[in-house]
């Protein structure tokens, strides 16, 4: 009888640090790639009591990133962004993401207009990137770029001279109705002033 129990015990140890092993990796994983879309929340009278005590200046909210993208009949479109606005951010890009959120982005700051063409190096997914001139216009859409390959990697090519470009995911300008002409502003904190 207590053979049986030996082996029962250390079945139920081995079972119970496997599982506290793919719990852990999990957990890694999902912090280093974000691959489900999972957050925790607190319950709701303590976020909005924490919104309205954040409602000043300086909160969490006004420190984020992020272009609006207008379109006609007053409509909008936010997108987080990091800025690249040095050479070597510029460079890097998007490089070697996992995972690109479907309202997050690249925004690509140069010092003058430019017609450098883009491409797609060491990228993992397929890219919409959307050239804006000075004023803040769209003068160029290139929709759907995929990734280069070990022998393929073709130059993107604006049509007109731009200042800022933004990168998002594949097919953002198709589902978003974003066009050329639409105009796109930039709220960027004081550390990334542009």
């Amino acid at each position: 009888m207590r053979l049986w129990y030996d082996i029962g015990m250390r079945g139920q140890l081995r079972f119970l640090l496997i599982l506290v092993i793919l719990v852990g990796l999990f957990i890694f994983l999902q912090g280093k790639f974000n691959f489900l879309d999972i957050s925790i929340t607190e319950n709701s009278s303590k976020v909005e009591e924490q919104k309205e005590e954040n409602s000043g200046e300086g909160s969490i909210e006004e420190k984020k990133d992020y272009v609006e993208i207008y379109m006609e009949e007053g409509k909008s479109v936010k997108v987080n962004v990091e800025v690249a606005k040095t050479d070597m951010e510029r460079r890097n890009g998007l490089s070697n993401r996992q995972y690109l959120g479907d309202y997050d982005g690249m925004w690509f700051v140069f010092d003058e207009d430019v017609k450098n063409a883009f491409w797609m190096k060491d990228m993992s997914m397929p890219l919409d990137i959307i050239f804006v001139d000075s004023s803040g216009f769209i003068v160029d859409i290139k929709d759907n770029n995929a990734p280069c390959t070990d022998s393929y990697c073709p130059s993107i090519p604006p049509s007109s001279t731009y200042k800022y470009v933004l990168e998002v995911n594949a097919n953002f300008c198709e589902e978003n109705g974003v066009e050329v002409g639409h105009s796109i502003t930039a709220h960027i904190n004081s550390d990334n002033d542009v």
